[in-house]
């Protein structure tokens, strides 16, 4: 064990305090950390560095006080003297971010001697902020940043010492780092503040997001199809649904190519405990149709879940969520969830989806109060209202925002989040039919059918896919 107590250290590590009560503080720089805590359980200054991203697990015997400060210090010489007398492994990653290449901490793994199996992931609890006026809920000490052009990594190191912050991960396809900031940071300040600053592009907070909430559907007839055939073929055009999860089955096993847990990127993706991603993605695949059709035509899709178990998602994993649906899918994107706020940063994520080839489809929302739904309002998404028979649902949201009027109820429930999922499986069919078809010219084909109402009927929909 190395002992980092010795002179040439000293200046800027030290573990013993006066009487004056220490203000904690927690920020790494790459290496180097700064950190001072005082008479705190091992497993909650673990939190800390979980909360900058870090996968941390530990053993739950490893229980011990933990007094210390350091400044700029070599942070395996730290964490060799605040772990013992337990064992650790450290992970390290070098990353390619936006502005160059960093050299992260990932993993911290802490453990009796000989106990390395014992360590049980420590879970970063997730804290919410509500702006003053109550529009708004941010994660809390979180801001998202993209630096302007010319930027180099020497301007995010000099922003991060400015700040105190501490990056917990980028997102090189959009330019965007997200960082932690010091316990007490009013973010809405910070970002006000950043407004005057020319070397930042865009800064938001990572606001958060709600999973939308189904209605009961109304009678009716089944809206299962009397024979469902899977999808097929070398080069399918695969809806991606950004939503909750996914509780596959036998059936859905079968249209599932590709998924994604955005929530915690490198873990299999096999539930849903909110079931709101998975009936969108029976819709997408064509499992459950509104129309009730004799033969329910397969579509293959990727699921990418970025609403965590919770029910809520932030801005930066959706927008990690998106890149990766453009680089694994093939055709539209779904995205059956919305918000009044409306996100640079979102906005810029549908923009890449769009420039890469893939038609964007969102609800609407359903609370029919005219006010425009993000990302559905966004210029080159197409909004999705809900219909309940010839006439718009009482409940649908409306506006000069809603591009698609479809069929709002299938699979039990009603809202303008099926009808968004089901126009997207209709897109994907159409560009099965037309190969080679663009994002545009299938978003054409689709309004023109609609006509001047924009309703989808179920004569409509055949006639556009009769091939």
């Amino acid at each position: 064990m190395r002992n980092i107590l010795n002179a040439a250290v000293l200046t800027v590590c030290f573990f013993a305090f006066s009487s004056q009560a220490a203000v904690l503080e927690f920020r790494l720089d790459q290496n180097r950390l700064w950190l001072t805590t005082k008479e705190e359980p091992l497993p909650q200054l673990l939190e800390r560095f979980a909360a900058a991203g870090i996968d941390v697990q530990v053993d739950p015997s490893a229980q011990k006080m933990v007094t210390g400060s350091c400044r700029a210090a070599d942070v395996e010489g730290v964490l060799d003297e605040l772990l013992s007398p337990y064992d650790y492994l450290l992970d390290w990653r070098r990353e390619t971010g936006p502005l160059g290449e960093l050299n992260r901490l990932t993993g911290i793994r802490v453990f009796r001697k000989g106990h390395a199996e014992s360590v049980q992931p420590l879970r970063n609890v997730r804290r919410i902020e509500t702006s003053f006026d109550g529009k708004s809920r941010f994660m809390a000490r979180e801001i998202l940043v993209g630096f302007g052009a010319g930027s180099s990594i020497e301007n995010l190191r000099a922003f991060l010492a400015r700040t105190g912050g501490t990056v917990i991960e980028a997102n090189q396809k959009l330019g965007i780092y997200r960082i932690l900031l010091p316990e007490g940071t009013n973010v809405l300040d910070l970002i006000a503040q950043l407004g005057n600053d020319p070397g930042i592009a865009v800064a938001e907070p990572n606001y958060v997001y709600d999973t939308p909430k189904l209605l009961p559907a109304e009678g009716g007839k089944s809206t299962v199809p009397a024979q469902w055939n899977a999808p097929s073929g070398d080069n399918p055009i695969a809806v991606a649904v950004l939503d909750t999860g996914l509780a596959p089955d036998e059936n859905l096993n079968r249209a599932v190519i590709g998924s994604f847990d955005a929530t915690h990127p490198g873990t299999q993706l096999t539930t849903d405990s909110v079931g709101h991603g998975t009936l969108m993605a029976r819709l997408a695949a064509g499992l459950v149709d509104p129309y009730a059709t004799p033969i329910g035509e397969g579509v293959p899709v990727i699921a990418v879940k970025a609403f965590a178990d919770d029910g809520y998602a932030d801005s930066f994993t959706l927008m990690n969520a998106m890149t990766y649906a453009v680089q694994k899918s093939s055709g539209p994107i779904s995205l059956s969830w919305g918000s009044e706020i409306s996100s640079k940063f979102i906005e810029a994520a549908v923009q890449y989806a769009n420039a890469q080839g893939h038609p964007v489809f969102a609800a609407v929302g359903n609370a029919n109060t005219g006010k425009p739904m993000y990302p559905a309002a966004y210029p080159g998404v197409i909004g999705v209202a809900a219909s309940n028979g010839d006439k718009l649902a009482d409940y649908s949201n409306r506006g000069d925002f809603v591009g698609i009027v479809a069929p709002g109820s299938a699979g039990g429930s009603q809202g303008t989040s099926v009808a968004t999922a089901y126009v997207a499986h209709v897109a994907a069919l159409y560009m099965k039919n037309h190969p080679g078809a663009t994002a545009t010219e299938t978003v054409a084909a689709l309004k023109k059918a609609a006509g001047s109402t924009g309703f989808l009927t179920e004569s409509v929909v055949k006639q556009l896919l009769a091939k």
